[in-house]
């Protein structure tokens, strides 16, 4: 069985991991920041609303996600292990 890098895999499974990981974060904003009052020492942040901490996180999920689809690419030799 050979095993396949993450820009070998299903545009659609990229894309849901991305989805996933973005969810995470959502998903610690609301249970750990807004509840237990981080969001007092995180700067341009708003409770329950969009903020420039979303738009980071996406556009870090974002270059991620590229990073790791184009680096396979890259090296210019399939990833040929098995295991």
């Amino acid at each position: 069985m050979m095993r396949l890098s993450f820009g070998q895999l299903p545009l659609l499974v990229r894309v849901v991991t991305g989805v996933a990981l973005f969810n995470a974060w959502v998903s610690f904003e609301e249970f750990v920041g807004d509840r237990v009052g981080l969001w007092k020492y995180m700067p341009y942040y708003k409770v329950a609303q969009g903020c420039v901490w979303d738009l980071t996180v996406a556009t870090l999920i974002v270059v991620g996600l590229t990073w790791a689809s184009i680096k396979h690419r890259a090296s210019g030799s399939p990833d040929a292990r098995a295991t």
